[in-house]
């Protein structure tokens, strides 16, 4: 064989083995999805965005387990925002700019997300928050959804509640005057008392951050309700609960999803005892997708996963869903796709989205009994 057949031939075969192994392999050429996660990892509401990370981080571990998105793994990009908006707005512009991320998992609290899901609309970039209420988070526009319910049916069901099933007729709310969370929640919960024939008989505002609420308190006090509503994070909510019994308020306590964190009954001093508030659902749940979840959750990590870390897996499972069914992994197809997506088997709930941005799928009342959470109703919206 002359020199020159045999180069030739030397060529082709290489070439030929080259080929063969993109086809054999398809793996080594294929790009990993990129999604981007901001959660609070420090700062006042940390243990919510602890919880979401390792509900998050498990998902996704799960779905690359088992050969990614179509024999794509995920590249999940952490980033901790510390409940700041500031700091969630300019981590959401890293990963979009820098990152190049095709959808934005979180923020978690309403503050922070309000600061980004302009960024992403504008962008163009799918956010998914798992656990942002506000009802106006999703009207911002079709790239913003969540994997919660809205503040004005959690707000409501709670008035509805204390009147239909606790037969309360007077009502005081404290409230945040500067968080939309917690002013979306006492407006909600304060028009469907009076429209049920309810009477709030005083509401009281403090700032952020602020922790001394003695003034608020004592007028409270002085007008003796039957129920007091406190529609704030666990990290406010408590030292709230402390004060108000130092104060003798004798009131039944109503309260929110904010409530939810193992940190409350050290901040409430055990005073949290015996009250009622709304949640997205309950690990003592019987469901089969729901058991599977927490007992999976708590072999990992040692803890029994809350309402945040359920809706963080939630989050996960609508994008799965969403993913799986895009014929192109891009941002548009993605925003399109996401709010179409039906009978999501996850940890709260089996859910359909709504075009609008957010899940179809029930809340509980749960209340507070010897220290654990137990669930006394449930609502469909």
């Amino acid at each position: 064989m002359s020199k020159l057949k045999f180069s030739k031939k030397f060529v082709l075969g290489v070439t030929m083995f080259f080929l063969m192994s993109l086809i054999s392999w398809p793996s080594l050429a294929a790009e990993p999805i990129k999604i981007g996660l901001i959660t609070p990892l420090t700062g006042p509401v940390s243990t919510y965005g602890q919880s979401v990370r390792d509900a998050v981080v498990m998902g996704i571990d799960e779905i690359n387990a088992a050969g990614g998105i179509n024999g794509r793994q995920i590249q999940l990009i952490v980033q901790d925002d510390k409940g700041d908006p500031t700091e969630s707005a300019n981590i959401a512009r890293r990963l979009i700019d820098r990152d190049q991320v095709v959808l934005i998992l979180g923020p978690v609290i309403t503050p922070c997300v309000m600061a980004v899901a302009p960024i992403c609309q504008t962008a163009k970039v799918p956010m998914m928050t798992p656990t942002g209420t506000g009802d106006q988070i999703t009207a911002i526009g079709d790239y913003i959804f969540r994997a919660a319910y809205k503040d004005s049916l959690q707000g409501s069901s709670m008035a509805r509640f204390a009147i239909e099933n606790l037969g309360l007729k007077t009502a005081a709310i404290i409230y945040d005057i500067a968080s939309d969370y917690s002013t979306g929640l006492m407006n909600a919960f304060k028009n469907t008392f009076e429209e049920l024939g309810g009477r709030v008989v005083t509401v009281q505002s403090y700032s952020t951050n602020d922790s001394d609420f003695s003034a608020q308190l004592t007028s409270i006090a002085l007008r003796n309700p039957e129920a007091l509503y406190i529609p704030d994070y666990y990290s406010t909510a408590g030292p709230i609960l402390l004060q108000a019994n130092q104060l003798g308020i004798d009131a039944v306590m109503l309260g929110v999803d904010g409530w939810d964190s193992p940190d409350i009954f050290e901040l409430a001093a055990g005073n949290e005892e015996g009250g009622y508030f709304i949640n997205h659902y309950s690990p003592l749940d019987t469901r089969e997708a729901t058991v599977e979840f927490a007992n999976k959750f708590t072999e990992i990590y040692g803890r029994a996963p809350d309402a945040l870390a359920a809706l963080g897996y939630d989050a996960v499972k609508i994008v799965e869903a969403t993913l799986k069914e895009v014929k192109n992994i891009t941002r548009e197809e993605i925003k399109v796709t996401m709010g179409q997506v039906k009978n999501v088997v996850a940890a709260t709930a089996t859910i359909d989205m709504d075009p609008e941005g957010t899940p179809y799928k029930p809340l509980v009342i749960l209340q507070y009994q010897n220290g654990v959470a137990q669930v006394i109703d449930r609502v469909y919206p």
